[in-house]
Formats: structure tokens, sequence, C-alpha cells
């Protein structure tokens, strides 16, 4: 792009990116002010589909569309017919339902259009000569048949319920003249014209449309057909050119799948001076207030949430490698909030939609409902470990904890015996307490059971078993890549240790800045390993990383021993790397020294952990363990 002169202020047309200024060397210039061109007027229009049948229930779904409606302030809301249950022939139980519909709408800060469908007119004695309701509507809503004239549009609602001026499906004659006359008044104002009617009489053959209807459409230039009636939404296609479309509903019973078509929707029509009319869809009761969540109920889940000790695991299980294992474990919650916390325990599983639901455990309506596939899009299978065969019982009734109180649940643990060593089972702990405006907020905490780790040395490193490196702490950054392997085998060559690992890792990162403090330790630059052998004060751990520019070019692995000060990283011999990398894959083997132990530490009984690092050339750096860091593994020799 050319350089723009420099101005103190530029007008833009609509552009990706915008047409900035810029200098000399096509580098946007800091600071300068934009004065966006005028917008073409527009007009939004909103429609409500059928409520029926869905009785006092789907009133929930018309008070969530009137609260989106009064949020983003269409013009004007009209609907497509059926707004009560009707179809009785007890008038009271229809006012009834028509107050309670009345109620809903009488809130809406917009004018509403009502357009009268065969539930709104039809009598329960089936007698089509009954036109008491139909009266008693025109008493309540207004006329069977109308027009609107709106700044950028025009809008002619329809009585399908006239048959032969009868109380049945159809089109009078006199409805059809009116209909003429209305449309040639309305084509002189040059503004589009919609059509809303009930019943899709298109489909309706005593109707006859395509000989006593669609010619009127067509000679007066209608813009849009747009019906009801049959609970699912569907756009049709044009008939000469008039688009035609069938919305679902808004409060009526549905019983398939919203991408059959019949989902709780509104419906807008966004009209511009130009004439154009682009329709969409708005699942029912989707807006938020601004005030849906404050900062008062944020700061809940946060301190929640962030608290280290709100779940804290206890024990272990003996590793059932070989031999079934059998024991339980402690799972200690606290409460640090001001409000009573709800526990309850599941498995971890492959997650589905999370309903999002406001509703009053004290019994007020719902005003929102839907689902959300926040866990279903942050699932990493590869970190959840699904497949552990770790057995676990959980108590079956939720655990009530008060404010700053804490309590100790002990969950069981089983397992059969294992022929490879077997991942630790990760489940779920959910907490949940009410917030300010009453509703139930779940957060959720993932864990693991700690298995204590018998790690047997093999005789060399391609006779030793597999043992996982697992996800102990999940966090959102965490790598699609599969659990490393690490086999562990008796030293030889000068060596009392030699460890293996195998990483899946499609994008390998070197650190072309190593840090020699602690911080490298905790959050290196690149992928790294780190070695622990023995535990407390006494352990001495070990940082390999990958130096070098990863994808671009061949990385080499540093190895640096944390230093008895505890922050910093110093040049090692007592262990030694070799690396090697494939497309999709690295590996390290590492062989370790006995001056590398702890002083006067054994191999046999030697508490160890191992972390690998995952990259990917991001701000963040990935762990995953051997095992917990207070529950470090312990080798074994012999068997």
């Amino acid at each position: 792009m050319s350089a723009l002169p420099c101005l103190a202020a530029a007008s833009i047309a609509v552009a990706v990116p915008p047409q900035f200024q810029r200098n000399k060397d096509g580098a946007a210039t800091d600071g300068q002010s934009v004065v966006q061109a005028p917008s073409p007027r527009r007009e939004v229009i909103a429609i409500i589909p059928d409520r029926t049948t869905g009785r006092d229930w789907g009133l929930r779904y018309l008070a969530e569309a009137v609260d989106d409606f009064n949020r983003e302030k269409p013009a004007a809301v009209f609907c497509v017919g059926d707004l009560v249950q009707g179809y009785s022939r007890d008038h009271e139980v229809v006012r009834r339902e028509r107050d309670d519909f009345l109620e809903i709408v009488e809130r809406l800060r917009m004018p509403f259009y009502p357009t009268p469908g065969n539930h709104d007119l039809v009598s329960g004695k089936r007698d089509s000569g009954d036109r008491s309701f139909a009266d008693d509507y025109r008493a309540r809503f207004g006329p069977l048949y109308y027009s609107v004239e709106l700044d950028l549009a025009s809008f002619v609602i329809l009585n399908t319920e006239d048959g032969d001026g009868q109380i049945s499906p159809g089109f009078s004659d006199a409805q059809l003249a009116w209909l003429d006359r209305t449309l040639q008044k309305l084509a002189m104002r040059g503004k589009p014209m919609i059509l809303l009617f009930h019943r899709p009489l298109w489909d309706h053959k005593p109707t006859r449309w395509d000989e006593r209807v669609q010619p009127i459409l067509v000679r007066h230039g209608v813009d849009y057909v747009i019906a009801g009636h049959y609970h699912a939404l569907q756009a049709l296609p044009p008939r000469d050119g008039i688009p035609y479309l069938l919305l679902g509903t808004c409060g009526g019973a549905a019983d398939q799948h919203p991408l059959a078509g019949q989902l709780q929707h509104t419906t807008y029509l966004v009209i511009d001076e130009s004439g154009s009319i682009e329709p969409y869809h708005q699942i029912a009761g989707t807006t938020l207030p601004v005030d849906w969540i404050t900062k008062e109920d944020q700061d809940r889940a946060y301190k929640l949430k962030g608290d280290k000790d709100a779940v804290t695991i206890r024990g272990a299980l003996a590793d059932p490698l070989g031999t079934p294992s059998e024991g339980s474990i402690e799972v200690v919650l606290s409460n640090p909030l001001d409000r009573p916390i709800e526990w309850s325990f599941s498995p971890a599983r492959a997650p589905a939609p999370w309903l999002v639901d406001d509703r009053d455990p004290r019994g007020q309506p719902i005003e929102r409902a839907w689902t959300s596939r926040t866990g279903i899009d942050t699932f990493n299978p590869n970190t959840t470990d699904l497949a552990s065969p770790l057995q676990l019982e959980f108590p079956t009734e939720p655990v009530v904890v008060a404010p700053g109180e804490r309590a100790t649940v002990r969950v069981a643990v089983r397992a059969d015996a294992q022929a490879a060593p077997p991942l630790p089972a990760p489940f779920d702990v959910i907490a949940r307490y009410e917030d300010s405006k009453l509703r139930k907020v779940p957060i959720l905490f993932r864990e693991r059971v700690p298995l204590a780790r018998r790690i047997d040395l093999g005789d060399s490193l391609a006779a030793a078993a597999e043992y996982p490196i697992a996800v102990w702490q999940w966090s959102e950054y965490d790598t699609a890549e599969a659990n490393a392997q690490a086999r562990f085998a008796q030293g030889a060559s000068g060596a009392v240790l030699e460890v293996a690992l195998m990483v899946p890792d499609v994008r390998i990162s070197g650190d072309a800045k190593p840090r020699d403090t602690k911080s490298s330790l905790d959050d290196p630059l690149g992928d790294a390993v780190r070695l622990v052998l023995g535990e407390g004060a006494e352990a001495r751990e070990y940082l390999v990383t990958l130096e070098g520019d990863g994808a671009e070019g061949p990385v080499a692995p540093r190895i640096r021993a944390l230093a008895a000060d505890g922050k910093t990283l110093v040049a090692t011999e007592a262990v030694a790397a070799v690396f090697t990398k494939s497309s999709a894959a690295w590996s390290l083997q590492l062989s370790v020294r006995a001056d590398a132990l702890p002083a006067g530490a054994r191999l046999a009984d030697l508490p160890v952990n191992l972390g690998v690092a995952d990259n990917d050339e991001t701000f963040h750096t990935q762990w995953r363990w051997l095992a917990p860091r207070d529950i470090p593994a312990r080798l074994r020799i012999g068997g």
C-alpha cells in the first residue's frame, strides 16, 4: 500500500485492514485520528415464532425473548401467531392464557404487532361458525388482518383462519381483495414489503395459492413472505424471486434436534435504506444483562479456584503393577468463601455440553438457559487419560462445608493386577455455591489418584517397562501430544542409572536464551527434562534443556544442576545426555553417575521423579511428571 499524506484526520471507507495513514516506509503512523464515513440508515425488526403447544413452560422462552428485545432494541416486534394454547370450549381458560401472554409482552419497550393463529381463534367446540374466540382476540389484541408502515419497510399481517369467512384455513375473497388494494398503496412508498401470517397456506390446496395469491404478490413486488405453524425453522426456495421463510418456536412444542429445525428462537430482519433485507435467527434468551456477572461474584469464583488448599489429597494407592491393589485416599475440602459450598465427586469422563441455567433455587422463574461447549472445546484426552484401570468409589451424597471449615472425604480405590505400569486415574471434584443472584455456581477441580510408584529397574533399557509421564496440574495451555514414556535401568560403563525418554512432539522447541537461574528450572523457554533424585532438602535436581533454534535447525542438550543455594543452575558432568529427534517425537537417554545421587543415598529405594516440559515455541511451557512432587516414585532393584 502506498504511503498516505500525514493529515490531522482521515475519512476511511470500509476496508480490512483500514487504510490508515502511513509513513514513507509503509508503517502506520501513531496518534492519527480516523473519521469513519456515515453508515446507511437501517431498521431492525424482531419476530416471535409459535408458542403452542408449549403450555405454561413455554412462557419462559417468551419472557427470555422479551428480555432480548429490550436489550437489542429493534424498532418493532411482530409475531407469526399461536400466542396461546387455546382450542378450549372455556372462554375463561383462554382469557387466562391471553393474560399470561400479554403480561409478558407488555414489558416490551417498543411496539408489538400481533398476528392471529389457529390456536388464537379456533373454538374448542369444533364449530367453524363460532367466532366468539376471534371476537375476544380482536378485543384484546387487535384486527385479524392489517398493515403497518415503518420508516424503512411496510408489513402486512394476514389471517390464515379466514376460509370463506369462516374459522377454517384459507383466505377469503374479501381479505385477498383488501390485500390487493393494500399492496398497491404500500408499493407507492417505495419501501420493502413483508407479509406475515400463521399457516403456510402455499401448502394448502384449497387456498389455490398459485392461482389466487401468488399473482398478487408478484404484481405488487412483495419482498418477503414469512409464516409459522409447522414448529420447524426452514428457508424455502424463492417463488418468482420472492424468498419464503418458515419460523420455528419461541415456547412452542418441539420434539426433535435443533438441526432438524426445531429450536426456541427469535428472528430478526435488518432492513437498510437501500431496500435490502437480511434475516437472521437468535436462540431465545441468549442476551445477558450487564450485571449478569458482578465483580463480587467473580471474586468468589477466583478465590475458590485459586485457593491451593481448596482441594488437597492425602495418601496414595500402592502401584498395581503385577499385583492387585486396594486402598483409599483422603480428599480434604476447604471452604475459603463467605457461604456454604456443596462438594460432589465424579469420574473424569469425556465432557457433554454444560447447561447454563439461571434457575433460582427458591422457585422463581428461570430467566434464561442455554448450553455451553466450553468443556468439550477445552477437553484434552491426552492429558486427562480416561483409560486408567483404577476404579474409584465416591460419596453418593454431596458434602456441605461451612464457610472457613474443612471436611475430609475418603475415596476407595482399587485396581486389578496390571501387566504394564498403569495411568493414574483422574477424577473431578465439583464445588457449588450460591452467588448474589441465588444461582448455583459450579467450579471444577480436576485431580488424580496418586500412585506409590515402584520403578522396576531393568537389566537394560530395552528390557525395562515403560512408565507414563502424566499431567498433574491441568492447564488450558497443555499441548495436545500424547504422554511421554520413560524407561529405567541399572547403569553400565560408569553409570549407576540409565533413563530413556520417548516424547511425542510435533514441534520441537529449542531454548535460544538459556538462563542459569531457578526460573529456567520452573519455566524454561524450550522443551526440557527435569530429573529429581531423592526428596526433601537432600534432593538433587538436574535440568536438561534443548538449546538451539528448534524447528529451524539443530538442537543439543545442555545439562545443569540446581546449586546448593537453590537459586542458580551450574554445569555438571554427573549426568550425561544423548538426544535424537524425528518428525513427530524426540528421545533422550540419560546416564547418571553415582556422584549425582544425594550424599549417602543408595540406588535401591531411591525416590525419583521425572518431568517433561513442552514449549511449542510459545510463551507458556507445560510440564508433565512421573509422579506428584510430594509422592515421588521409588526405584526397585530385582523386581
